[in-house]
């Protein structure tokens, strides 16, 4: 259902609207790492063991070690969701189901309206952050099928919301991703920033102190997270195409917060969520997920999130610029297939009882893929 979500403005140059939340960072909430209330669903076990169904095109072929790859064409912009669709499509969901609650937390620079998603109530929560950078679309799609999932009136769904609370704020930088879709968007502002022409992903913790008048979007955000105290932040984003030092394909790259003032608690359980997704991934039998290279900036999602209290994950994809034009569906799968295994994890248990070492396991992302014939 729609709670209390104000009438979308019209984009406009104006400032921010009065409706943005003010910013509250989530530096005072415990560890992670802490006991927590247990889970009561011993008697779902046996549905929480059968998967959601990707509602998705099934994924490509499985990518063929040392190519010849796809690559050097984009996924075409028409297929994807335009800002007018994605608020028809999340509105028509909340409409219908009564699991998805849906919001407009705040406006981007230019006034187009920003939504937070809920579903579920459980004692775990998943948040799920989406476009930073204008640029990079397929975890929005992928989400607005998670949504779908997650909210039907299914034995499955319904279990895992008594498990897990998912947040989602989808395409946090609608104002590029406008500039992204329209032919003309090299004469102004690079569609990765903001209309303020700010990297919103090097807006975040203790250290950035982002001005809402310039970053609304990272506001909402971050109010958003404060409200809910997410377990675990996942955000999505796109690379361009590596290769593993073995030769394959690296379709996707995680990393947890790695800067050395992240409680390790907090980093630990970044770890076991860059497992969770190299597992679900390997049973798709469809990717390859790989460690990115680690880096100690403060005010990236990943690490400034980390620094306030958040297990954060980052997820960059294979990018939707080269990755050509049949690749769209692997590229949503492979993020629902991500988002799903996240969930489920919660869900059962088995995120706590992850070893976060295996993260170790995973490949390091290797050399960039100049060219793909």
């Amino acid at each position: 259902m729609i709670s209390a979500c104000p009438t979308p403005t019209s984009p406009t140059s104006t400032s921010p609207a009065s409706t943005s939340p003010t910013p509250t960072r989530g530096s005072t909430r415990s560890a992670v790492g802490a006991p927590r209330r247990r889970l009561g669903l011993l008697a779902a076990a046996a549905v929480l063991a059968a998967p959601l169904t990707a509602s998705v095109a099934p994924a490509a072929a499985d990518p063929v070690p040392g190519g010849p790859w796809n690559c050097g064409e984009a996924v075409p912009l028409s297929g994807l969701l335009s800002n007018e669709e994605l608020q028809q499509r999340l509105t028509s969901l909340a409409e219908r189901r009564d699991a998805l609650d849906l919001d407009v937390v705040g406006e981007s620079l230019d006034g187009r309206p920003l939504y937070s998603a809920v579903v579920g109530d459980g004692p775990r929560t998943l948040a799920i952050l989406t476009q930073q950078h204008g640029d990079e679309p397929m975890g929005t799609e992928a989400v607005v099928a998670f949504l779908r999932e997650i909210s039907a009136d299914t034995p499955q769904a319904a279990a895992l919301r008594e498990a897990v609370t998912v947040v989602v704020v989808p395409r946090i930088n609608p104002d590029g991703f406008e500039r992204y879709t329209d032919e003309d968007f090299r004469d102004g502002i690079d569609p990765r920033r903001n209309s303020a022409d700010l990297d919103l992903n090097r807006l975040w913790g203790p250290d950035a102190d982002p001005d809402p008048a310039t970053a609304p979007e990272v506001a909402a955000v971050e109010a958003v997270l404060a409200e809910h105290q997410p377990d675990l932040v996942v955000d999505y984003h796109h690379q361009v195409t590596y290769r593993t030092d073995e030769g394959d394909m690296a379709t996707m790259s995680v990393l947890w917060s790695t800067h050395p003032d992240v409680d390790p608690a907090v980093a630990a359980d970044g770890r076991r969520a860059a497992a969770v997704v190299g597992a679900a991934l390997e049973r798709d039998g469809h990717a390859t997920v790989t460690r990115y290279p680690e880096s100690d900036t403060s005010t990236t999602a990943r690490n400034g999130l980390g620094l306030d209290g958040y297990p954060a994950l980052l997820i960059e994809q294979r990018g939707q610029q080269e990755a050509g034009q049949k690749s769209q569906g692997a590229l949503v799968r492979e993020a629902l297939t991500s988002m799903q295994g996240l969930t489920e994890a919660l869900a059962d248990g088995s995120f706590d009882a992850t070893d976060p070492a295996a993260a170790d396991a995973l490949p390091a992302r290797g050399e960039r893929v100049d060219s793909c014939e």
